[in-house]
């Protein structure tokens, strides 16, 4: 791990997640931990090569790839946790997570780190919108990823905004991009196409002056995604049905961690169509199926 300074106070760490970094005066706050007990080592030992105290982790949701670090380095530091009330939650019952995206409590494959972190204590519940008590920090509410995802802006001008925005490589590997809720989605993109800020770090992409290629491509894809679902419904189709078509389409594999992240995403766009009028469910022959109207 490398330390990269953007501007002032403001760092970030880069990696599979990008990770935050704001330096103020003795403190030090880290805006999220990565993937699991690993990358909280290291950047235990990036703060000790750097001559850092850490004070704080904010995380902005609570995927496993964002807090996996934060009970390793809670452990090491007795640092504060920031996190929102739901994925604050979620945090401290990480069980949680494939929980939802299993809709039951998930077979055994599904505990693994990619979908449940270890358990960390959040010492202080935060609005997701607003100055953040006790920093000189403010949280953006960016809805649709996951269930009450946050950014974060520093006084810098760099604007930490989570998993709101990936790079152009890893939606035309993947195409199905993780939302549970499409409409904030747009909204969310809408948003970060009129923000103003200096610098803008994503988890999954690169740091950059200028966010309108990724606001493009990001919208792009879920417009394209939903036409598709659209289109494959003029023939009544389950969530099941979709997912082959699109994963044949895309020359995807998959295994179970990517079937029931890509199973929400569906979900998630279904739901969408149906509020806005575009499809219509019906039941046969016990499954339930989605028709375009």
């Amino acid at each position: 791990m490398e330390l990269c300074h953007i501007a002032g106070k403001s760092f970030y760490i880069p990696g599979r997640v990008n990770i935050g970094l704001y330096v103020s005066n003795s403190e030090s706050i880290l805006i999220d931990t990565g993937g699991d007990e690993t990358s909280g080592r290291h950047l235990f030992r990036l703060f000790e090569k750097e001559g850092l105290e850490l004070s704080v982790i904010i995380n902005t949701h609570s995927n496993a790839d964002h807090v996996g670090g934060n009970a390793y380095l809670q452990k090491k530091t007795q640092c504060k946790v920031f996190g929102t009330r739901i994925e604050g939650f979620i945090t401290e019952n990480p069980f949680m997570e494939p929980l939802i995206l299993w809709s039951a409590f998930p077979f055994s494959t599904l505990k693994n780190k990619f979908l449940q972190a270890m358990p960390s204590r959040i010492t202080h519940v935060i609005d997701n919108s607003g100055p953040i008590a006790g920093t000189e920090l403010e949280a953006v509410p960016l809805p649709g990823h996951f269930l009450d995802m946050i950014g974060i802006r520093t006084p810098d001008g760099v604007f930490y905004i989570a998993d709101s925005l990936f790079s152009e490589e890893v939606i035309d590997k993947y195409h199905l991009i993780v939302t549970l809720d499409v409409k904030s989605a747009l909204e969310t993109i809408a948003f970060l196409e009129t923000s103003e800020a200096s610098m803008y770090v994503p988890c999954h992409a690169g740091v950059t002056d200028n966010i309108m290629p990724l606001v493009k491509k990001n919208r792009a894809n879920i417009i394209s995604i939903t036409t598709e679902i659209e289109e494959k419904c003029k023939t009544p189709s389950s969530r099941e049905d979709i997912l082959a078509l699109l994963m044949n389409r895309y020359g995807l594999q998959l295994n179970p961690t990517q079937y029931v992240l890509n199973l929400a995403t569906i979900s998630a766009h279904l739901a969408y169509l149906y509020d806005e009028g575009c499809l219509e469910y019906i039941f046969e022959k016990g499954r339930m199926l989605w028709k375009k109207k």
